[in-house]
């Protein structure tokens, strides 16, 4: 309303200035004129007391107007004030309190999803070092009581048959031989048997015991069944000639024909009879042996060593150059023919380490200082890849060895492995400015990186399952 008054104002200043104008009055004809001509107004001697007769007139109209103007105002406030008004709604809450309460709610969830993902990776560098191994002496043995290495004794054989030509030929007269086993159900009583005495096949061919036996007595067992004695005795042929080679299964005593003894005192063949020949026949020579030393040395060997490595139990080391390998061919090969068939059989015997023993003893060499749980920290991957070398030369491998010197060449690397579920346990819920103490108690953590998520969590969270370790 201030600013009708003021424009009501502002109009009847107007309206006065207009008003003085037509309130001015001239005398005289030529005076008119004189202002059409200069239009310019010419001011009467009576213009002052009307002006300021008309000003007076002006104020006290004003001062109406100004009064009747509030009066009318006081009586629409009192109408106003008498009249019920519409009330209208008040906020629950303002603006600014919305806002508040919306980034509280904000910063609430944020919080709230901090300890619900809340996460803690751990990546822990652990300790390594180079062994150098300097051809120093190991000891194994099977003696518990001298606290060495263990080890173990494998021995393994095949057959194998090789074709070759035979360039040597020679004239030849000779005997099958083999061996068989005599058994004796007749009596309780030994039996001997001289040397000579014929002894057939069941194909009738005829053949000589090469040396006196004795067969001991039969026995009977608690279900009252006889056990036969029995002894292993070589034979040879009668005759010359391949017709004697022969793998007949029983024999039978010439001379014991006709009596209780025939049946009672037999015997079996244990290896088939070879090496019956006559006339003209190929033999093996120097340069043949030469070429079956090299088929053994090279294939044999190898499938042999293949077979071992294939039966390697769990927790043994085998190394290439602790093993022994031997083999052996027939005495006599004669052949009427070049082209002929040789048998070898070969055997193979090695050196087994146990690898926690192996372990435990060069840690106790080359790492003095380690001691208590922290042996169990460590391991070394590498040590198949270690030269392995018998101090004597001439070692021999077989099950009656009881201890074997060896040493090393080469190098490999221990590896510290901290257990996990231990360090876990002791991070649970631990400032994260205390963290540094806990790794640095493990003498098998190298250094560690670990990442809080939230990154304003100062403390590692108290659920085991949320913290993730990994080793480098």
């Amino acid at each position: 309303m201030a600013k009708k008054i003021l424009e009501d104002i502002r109009f009847n200043k107007n309206r006065r200035e207009i008003f003085f104008t037509e309130k001015v009055t001239f005398s005289g004809r030529a005076k008119i004129e004189e202002i059409k001509e200069n239009k310019k107004p010419i001011l009467s001697p009576n213009y002052e007391i009307e002006n300021n007769k008309n000003e007076k007139e002006e104020e006290i109209k004003k001062e109406s107007n100004f009064n009747k103007y509030f009066q009318e105002k006081s009586v629409e406030r009192q109408r106003l004030s008498n009249t019920p008004q519409i009330k209208k709604k008040k906020r629950i809450i303002s603006k600014y309190t919305f806002i508040f309460f919306l980034f509280s709610l904000i910063l609430g969830f944020i919080y709230w999803g901090g300890n619900i993902f809340q996460k803690t990776d751990i990546i822990i560098n652990a300790k390594h070092q180079i062994i150098d191994f300097d051809n120093k002496t190991f000891i194994a043995s099977k003696n518990p009581t001298l606290n060495e290495i263990d080890f173990e004794i494998m021995i393994v054989s095949d057959k194998k048959s090789k074709n070759i030509i035979l360039t040597e030929s020679k004239e030849l007269s000779e005997k099958a031989s083999g061996s068989i086993i005599l058994f004796n159900e007749f009596s309780m009583n030994s039996q001997k048997i001289s040397s000579g005495t014929f002894i057939a096949d069941d194909s009738g061919k005829t053949y000589k015991i090469d040396k006196t036996v004795t067969i001991p007595g039969y026995k009977i067992d608690s279900t009252k069944k006889i056990i036969p004695g029995q002894i292993e005795v070589d034979i040879s042929a009668f005759l010359v000639g391949e017709i004697y080679n022969s793998s007949s299964a029983n024999f039978h005593i010439t001379s014991f024909k006709g009596t209780n003894k025939y049946n009672k005192i037999y015997g079996k063949l244990k290896n088939p009879l070879t090496g019956g020949i006559s006339g003209l026949v190929y033999a093996l020579d120097e340069k043949d042996k030469l070429k079956l030393d090299n088929v053994a040395q090279s294939s044999f060997k190898d499938d042999l060593l293949k077979k071992v490595k294939a039966l390697v139990p769990p927790g043994y080391i085998l190394y290439l150059d602790a093993t022994s390998f031997s083999y052996k061919i027939e005495d006599n090969i004669f052949s009427q023919n070049p082209e002929t068939e040789v048998s070898m059989e070969g055997f193979l015997s090695v050196v087994l380490l146990k690898e926690k023993s192996l372990i435990d003893k060069i840690i106790k060499i080359y790492l003095p200082t380690v001691k208590g749980d922290e042996l169990k920290e460590i391991s070394i991957p590498d040590l198949n890849k270690l030269v392995f070398n018998f101090n004597d030369k001439n070692q021999l491998i077989d099950k009656e060895v009881e201890s074997i010197s060896f040493s090393f060449i080469g190098k490999a690397e221990a590896i510290w492995t901290p257990n996990i579920e231990i360090i876990k346990n002791k991070l649970l819920g631990v400032h994260k400015d205390n963290v540094t103490q806990i790794f640095k108690s493990d003498p098998g953590i190298d250094s560690a990186i670990v990442n809080i998520f939230p990154p304003w969590k100062k403390y590692i969270t108290t659920d085991i399952s949320k913290i993730n370790i990994s080793l480098n």
